[in-house]
């Protein structure tokens, strides 16, 4: 056993000691019912004043677990007030446990850690793991098409590892790099396209079907916000990234004899 261990045992041995020292000097009879429903107010009331919906619910369930005892002791048992904050405690209980259970660390593997970092940093990561639980992983060679040009889409699918190509009518168009959508935005609202992906090197990265992302957003408008942002930002980035190709391909032909 280290020191502060030793330290807090013999403390809480001592401060035990006290409160029986304590209890033994007082008077037969001293403790009165209305004690019970004092302390309950007491902490109801400090429960008004805290921010912390955890906070809140412990100081609730101290409430009514004070307030119980004091309806039980009465001349004739009040069973109405008892069944009714046995409710409200297992409710709080109930939630308690729940918030407790979402203030643990979320643990990402390498790929989710990085596919976050590249672009997801705007969702918390719990809202990041709720939105991977709706895509599916996969790993893809040089070649694969994961845009057919004229075709609706179905999915969208942003790169983790490696690198794809977008190509205009066989001409290549733009190198898309790792954490950028793999595809125009309209195929997040089902319309064909005009442009081709294909993966330009042994490549990992997660697809969403747009039908379940969709149901998956409707539910979470936060998400859906912050992932609209991502998007818009995505778009962004390529819209400038294209005009400064044109800008060096015409900078090339006015340079060239």
């Amino acid at each position: 056993m280290t020191k502060k261990k030793f330290g807090i045992f013999g403390g809480l041995i001592i401060f035990s000691l006290a409160i029986a020292i304590a209890l033994s000097q007082l008077p037969p009879n001293w403790f009165k019912p209305d004690y019970l429903v004092n302390l309950s107010s007491i902490l109801t009331l400090i429960s008004f004043s805290v921010r912390s919906i955890l906070t809140l619910r412990i100081l609730a369930i101290g409430a009514q677990l004070t307030f119980i005892p004091y309806c039980f002791f009465q001349p004739t048992p009040l069973w109405t007030p008892i069944a009714w904050n046995l409710l409200f405690m297992g409710v709080n209980i109930f939630n308690v446990i729940k918030l407790l259970l979402e203030k643990r660390p979320v643990i990402l593997s390498s790929d989710e850690e990085k596919l976050y970092n590249l672009a997801f940093q705007t969702l918390s990561p719990r809202e990041f793991l709720a939105l991977l639980t709706v895509g599916e992983w996969r790993d893809g060679e040089p070649g694969e098409q994961i845009i057919i040009p004229g075709q609706q889409s179905s999915n969208v699918s942003i790169l983790c590892r490696g690198e794809a190509i977008a190509f205009l009518e066989n001409q290549e168009l733009i190198k898309i790099p790792e954490g950028k959508l793999l595809g125009p935005t309209s195929i997040l609202v089902g319309e064909p396209t005009n442009i081709e992906i294909k993966l330009s090197t042994p490549s990992r990265y997660i697809r969403w079907s747009v039908v379940q992302l969709r149901q998956f957003t409707d539910k979470r408008p936060a998400i859906r916000e912050k992932l609209q942002s991502i998007v818009s930002r995505d778009l962004a980035n390529s819209v400038r990234t294209l005009q400064e190709l044109k800008l060096k391909e015409w900078n090339r032909s006015d340079d060239a004899p």
